[in-house]
Formats: C-alpha cells, sequence, structure tokens
C-alpha cells in the first residue's frame, strides 16, 4: 500500500540539506516514522513553533504569568516569523 502525505496543501518549495540531513530524513522515511520528506518538514516545523511557544509561556511564567493570551499569541506569531 503506498503511503500519502497527510497534508494536502502542496506548494513547491526547493531546500538544501545536508549530507546529514539527507540521510537521517532518509533513514526516518525508510523505518516508517514520515512517509514524505514533506511529512518531515511539516513536523519540524511543528516542532519549531511548539517549541516557541513553551519558551514564551516560560517567560511569562517566569515574570508572574502577566501575560494575557492575545500578548501569548503575538509573542508566539513574532517568534514564528523569525523562525522561518
Amino acid at each position: 500500500m503506498e503511503k500519502t502525505s497527510r497534508y494536502p496543501y502542496n506548494p513547491v518549495m526547493n531546500i538544501t540539506l545536508t549530507p546529514d540531513q539527507e540521510a537521517w530524513l532518509r533513514a526516518e522515511i525508510a523505518e516508517g516514522h514520515f512517509a514524505t520528506p514533506q511529512d518531515a518538514i511539516s513536523h519540524a516545523i511543528n516542532e519549531a513553533k511548539r517549541a516557541a511557544l513553551w519558551d514564551t509561556l516560560n517567560a511569562s511564567i517566569t515574570r508572574g504569568g502577566v501575560n494575557s493570551a492575545d500578548d501569548v499569541r503575538r509573542a508566539v506569531a513574532d517568534r514564528i516569523s523569525t523562525v522561518s
């Protein structure tokens, strides 16, 4: 049975991987962790977004939790825009 991506959005974008990154990606696909390179990239982007959110939430907690939900959303959106 052919594996298909769970992400229907398919714009064309070229990226360059280091040989080590490409080897890791091929191994992950071969082991069934990802169906396609696009799935792996989507996973990596989602992990970066999640990490940015945790950083923002932890900073808020450190400051006494004074941020509103909108503050957190704005900070996460700002952080994500610098990651991409």
